[in-house]
């Protein structure tokens, strides 16, 4: 019967530890047997294809800790998602920001499409992926907009203020907040201030070349500090959807695949928010079509680069996170997410060139060191596998 063969798969998962039955869930990704729920038969094959998926899977990583892959993936993980703001701003150079994000998020939902029937049948998960998705369309809009004005480096770290802003967020809602969270967060402040040059500090920014507070609220803030003030509304708005995320999925258990169909729910949203943001430009631009697009040809848009972020360094590394989270303890995974930024001004620095300035830096520095001390206050056991975060929960880090 189908209630033995589940109940015999369900006891095997039981006598298996808590990272087993986690990693067996992506691995359902490949399991190409679907049945009717009074169809024993079938769920018997199901269950015979997960096994065989499972000794595969093991032995192609016979030999290789648990700990030394997840560390390895979250390396590769890293260096994608720190690429990304940097790829955007060679991006830029070639055609609309907004038409970029919109091809890059459709590139990046059509990974994700073969999720999309498991998703739809929940209408839990369809609203919530409209919500999420808006968030995410409103952090990238006003990270686009940072970009523009900012350089790459600068703006990868100030993007960190993410892991800081979700405590700060929660504490916001009426939930208790750790002390660490305002240590971290006093630690960025001072960082960001001294990125800024908005405080003279002896040996890095001279008191006569401070950019003045009065000047920032009159209105006369330098370009880059208005970029960077828009890349740090982005950090936030992602904080907000993270905390949105636990709202409306805490305690609920989803399949990997509804997981993923959430992503490209959201990732969908993306896609026609920024069609409509262009489609906004055009009907009230007096120009033409070129104008809006940043381009005349459909030959001149640069395809190759959108593959690459759209598929790459954003769908690709969305899925290997659910995998790499399944690996590493949840402290470690977190402390793994603080070196995004530097990732990020590795690739600003070799693709583009751009250095910190000396007082930039120091600040950097401390927006890193806000980010460890912020790892440390967003909890996590750190204590083996039991910390493992659950690829089941419902994640977009589309950087």
């Amino acid at each position: 019967m189908a209630a033995t063969a589940t109940a015999r798969y369900a006891e095997t998962l039981l006598r298996q530890n808590r990272s087993h039955a986690i990693e067996s869930t992506f691995l359902d990704d490949f399991v190409d047997v679907t049945c009717d729920i009074d169809d024993a038969e079938c769920a018997e094959k199901q269950y015979t294809k997960r096994e065989e998926l499972w000794r595969a899977w093991n032995k192609a990583n016979d030999g290789v800790s648990k700990r030394t892959r997840g560390l390895v993936l979250f390396a590769f993980l890293m260096a994608g998602f720190g690429a990304n703001i940097t790829l955007i701003k060679i991006a830029q150079q070639d055609l609309s920001t907004d038409l970029f994000a919109a091809l890059r998020f459709t590139a990046g939902s059509l990974v994700f499409a073969p999720f999309l029937k498991s998703a739809l049948k929940d209408d839990r998960i369809v609203r919530g992926g409209f919500e999420l998705g808006l968030w995410v369309s409103l952090g990238y809009y006003l990270q686009n907009l940072g970009v523009e004005l900012t350089d790459a480096a600068r703006a990868s770290f100030i993007s960190s203020f993410t892991i800081i802003a979700v405590p700060i967020i929660a504490g916001l809602s009426g939930r208790s907040v750790r002390s660490q969270t305002w240590i971290a967060t006093a630690i960025a402040v001072a960082g960001l201030a001294m990125m800024e040059d908005l405080v003279s500090v002896p040996g890095l920014v001279d008191a006569t070349t401070a950019t003045a507070v009065a000047d920032v609220v009159a209105g006369d803030a330098p370009a880059s500090l208005r970029g960077d003030l828009y890349t740090l509304g982005s950090a936030f708005i992602f904080g907000v959807h993270i905390f949105r995320t636990d709202c409306i999925f805490n305690g609920v258990y989803l399949k990997h695949k509804e997981s993923m169909g959430l992503v490209c729910i959201q990732m969908l949203t993306v896609v026609t928010v920024f069609f409509g943001l262009l489609a906004r430009d055009y009907l009230n631009c007096d120009c033409d079509l070129g104008a809006i697009l940043g381009v005349n040809s459909i030959a001149e848009i640069p395809w190759g680069l959108i593959g690459f972020v759209g598929v790459v360094t954003t769908a690709g590394c969305v899925y290997l996170e659910t995998v790499a989270l399944t690996l590493l303890a949840s402290q470690e995974a977190t402390l793994m997410y603080s070196t995004e930024p530097v990732w990020g001004a590795l690739f600003a620095y070799m693709l583009l060139g751009e250095t910190l300035s000396p007082s930039a830096a120091a600040g950097a520095g401390l927006i890193l060191a806000s980010t460890l001390v912020g790892s440390i206050s967003s909890g996590g056991s750190g204590g083996g596998d039991e910390g493992a975060e659950s690829p089941e929960s419902p994640r977009a880090d589309a950087r």
